[in-house]
């Protein structure tokens, strides 16, 4: 059975489950000449985390919202993290859409993600 991290029944990832590293970063459009943007990406940080596909019914609940999860991404408790509004895990760029602190524990933390590509974006030195 798959816990469902964020339910009061599920249990604390196994350390050994984070492994895989994850850059988290926040990305700021900043205006270059008359008209463009460049991602100009703030706040990196990287570290372990392990990566969830999410269910069938969960991803479909999510259609109806208009808020697309496709993945979880579990990691250790880190205030700084709660800004951050992209992940990058070998290239693939998930798109944060919400977090959690699994029990209100300060423990672990889970973010609700989007696959939005398999490249990083133009722009983004993180990847």
């Amino acid at each position: 059975m798959t816990p469902h991290y964020g339910r009061a029944h599920s249990r604390f990832p196994d350390p050994g489950q984070l492994n895989k590293r994850i850059l988290f970063y926040t990305r700021q459009d900043e205006p270059i000449g008359a008209s463009g943007t460049q991602a100009a990406n703030q706040g990196a940080c990287t570290v372990w985390g392990k990566l969830l596909p999410v269910s069938d019914t969960l991803r479909i609940h999510s259609f109806q919202i208009n808020k697309t999860v496709t993945h979880k991404i579990i990691v250790r408790y880190r205030q700084s993290l709660y800004d951050s509004s992209q992940a990058v895990i070998k290239g693939v760029v998930y798109q944060i859409r919400g977090v959690t602190d699994i029990h209100s524990a300060g423990r672990f933390l889970a973010f609700s993600c989007e696959e939005t590509s398999s490249q990083p974006e133009r722009g983004n030195e993180f990847g």
